[in-house]
């Protein structure tokens, strides 16, 4: 039978709807042998294969993300219409300062937020203390700021490994681990495919969380400017690693500020929807990796290659 394996996606609070796609899954009988992933799809895979349960990741998710102190953290970075409520003169001008405080603190220190913030939420959230305890293989993907390399934690302390492939540039302190200095792997490691595919799956069903957009943006500054062609860059890059898995579902969040985690159930919806529409081309997909004809043709291919 086909080993199944995710390979998760990054994507700040877009990301929360790789629970909707997982939820789908499951219900459709889809258990992955393995799940790799990224920032928020290291956070979500993790939990989903120390739990093995949609519901109990999406309950734990949302008691995570509806901390009063987790979501002020992420207040600053978000658009006043992103937030969806209303806003009065008191609120719009501590908004503002927000802004302008956020602004200095990106070009005068490391990291707008202290390693804490991020840290202990995600010990609160695991159960289990080391990777190895999950009932699944799982993998987190960071990168390496010293060498540029990736650096794939499949063993050792599980909140050390989700907060090295979360810490978000700029927003949260990077990890110091022995002679590494490590990062959100979102960057030049958006969806871990080829790490899936390490872990033992031979059949990679990769969930891409979209980041980039055609829409005409005004560039008020040079950062806008660089963060573009950034966005860009990683883009292009993100199109050629998907081209090794053997299926891709890109839920419909573009709409979605990054940082909005109080869109959850809305995002969540989202993976759902996509997952549902992608779900008989995914099982007929399996079904046909499956059959005798292909696994006849795989050996074929093999001892002609050998030869």
């Amino acid at each position: 039978m086909t080993r199944l394996g995710l390979a998760l996606g990054a994507g700040g609070a877009r990301g929360l709807a790789h629970i909707g796609v997982l939820t789908v899954l499951e219900q459709a009988d889809l258990i992955p042998t393995c799940i790799s992933g990224t920032s928020m799809g290291a956070i979500v895979g993790a939990l989903y294969a120390e739990n093995l349960n949609a519901s109990d990741v999406a309950g734990k998710i949302w008691t995570y993300t509806s901390d009063p102190k987790f979501k002020s953290s992420w207040a600053p970075f978000i658009e006043g219409d992103d937030l969806d409520q209303e806003r009065n003169f008191v609120q719009e001008l501590r908004r503002n300062i927000q802004k302008r405080i956020l602004t200095f603190k990106t070009f005068t220190s490391p990291a707008h937020q202290k390693t804490e913030v991020l840290m202990e939420p995600l010990e609160a959230l695991f159960q289990a203390n080391s990777i190895e305890e999950l009932k699944i293989a799982f993998a987190a993907v960071a990168v390496d700021l010293w060498s540029g390399a990736p650096h794939i934690f499949t063993a050792g302390d599980i909140t050390q490994a989700i907060y090295a492939s979360s810490a978000i540039p700029a927003v949260f302190p990077p990890l110091h681990l022995g002679d590494k200095l490590l990062s959100d792997g979102g960057g030049p490691y958006r969806v871990p495919v080829k790490v899936c595919r390490e872990l033992g799956a031979d059949f990679v069903l990769a969930v891409d969380i979209p980041s980039f957009t055609l829409d005409r943006e005004e560039f008020k500054s040079g950062i806008d400017i660089v963060m573009r062609s950034d966005t860009i860059a990683r883009h292009r890059l993100n199109r050629m690693v998907l081209r090794e898995a053997d299926f891709v579902v890109r839920p419909d969040v573009e709409n979605f500020h990054w940082a909005n985690f109080a869109a959850a159930d809305r995002i969540r919806e989202a993976g759902e929807a996509a997952m549902r529409s992608a779900l008989p081309a995914l099982q007929e997909c399996i079904k046909e990796r499956n059959s005798i004809r292909y696994r006849f043709q795989s050996k074929l291919r093999n001892l002609i290659g050998d030869t």
